[in-house]
């Protein structure tokens, strides 16, 4: 079975670990909007620690919304809000001026749907880590729970194996393991790569 992954938001370090292992991988498109999960939101460190970063949705048909059918909601400046709290969490870090402006496109989009936005934003990360070998794709109805491959309620917060490296904020704050991919891109650059090609196949 091929696996099935929820979409995500800037998705954690977890995330795309199991992402990068698995190689070929379905987002479900058809499954109901989960609120408050990565399909939204992504966590990343701040001068006062953790901070979390939410897209605010629109669901025409309340719960019962499939993820393809969520429209990202534009009556709130939360562009402005998640650009200005990334600039000045990484202003410093190494690669924030590489980065930087492809991560502010991606959040400036004019994108209507969550599930496009999120599509962008995974593609551009695997750009920056240099995968090449994941194939990801939308499923077209669906996918009926399974007791392996499944990772849609998965709680990708895994901060035991996350090997450590430098983030921004230290030594005042203690490192915080398992943030949003965003937070090893800024601090690590290229070189993050690493803590997935252990994964691939």
């Amino acid at each position: 079975m091929t696996p099935v992954f929820p979409t995500a938001y800037f998705g954690s370090i977890a995330y795309f670990r199991e992402l990068i292992r698995a190689n070929n991988v379905h987002i479900d498109a058809k499954e109901h909007f989960v609120k408050q999960t990565i399909r939204t939101r992504c966590d990343i460190q701040v001068s006062n620690g953790l901070r979390h970063l939410s897209v605010p949705v629109i669901k025409k048909n309340g719960n019962k919304t499939v993820m393809e059918d969520i429209e990202i909601s534009y009556t709130d400046n939360w562009q402005n809000d998640h650009w200005r709290t990334i600039s000045s969490a990484y202003a410093s870090s190494p690669f924030f001026e590489h980065y930087g402006d492809e991560v502010k496109q991606l959040i400036f989009t004019s994108e209507k749907n969550l599930l496009k936005l999120n599509m962008r934003i995974t593609e551009k990360v695997l750009e920056w880590l240099s995968i090449e070998n994941v194939e990801v794709e939308y499923t077209e109805e669906f996918t009926h729970p399974s007791a392996e491959r499944d990772f849609r309620h998965y709680p990708f917060d895994d901060r035991l194996n996350t090997k450590k490296y430098h983030q921004v904020f230290e030594p005042e704050n203690e490192f915080i393991p398992n943030l949003s991919i965003l937070d090893l891109i800024m601090n690590e650059g290229p070189m993050a790569r690493k803590w997935f090609v252990e994964s691939v196949n």
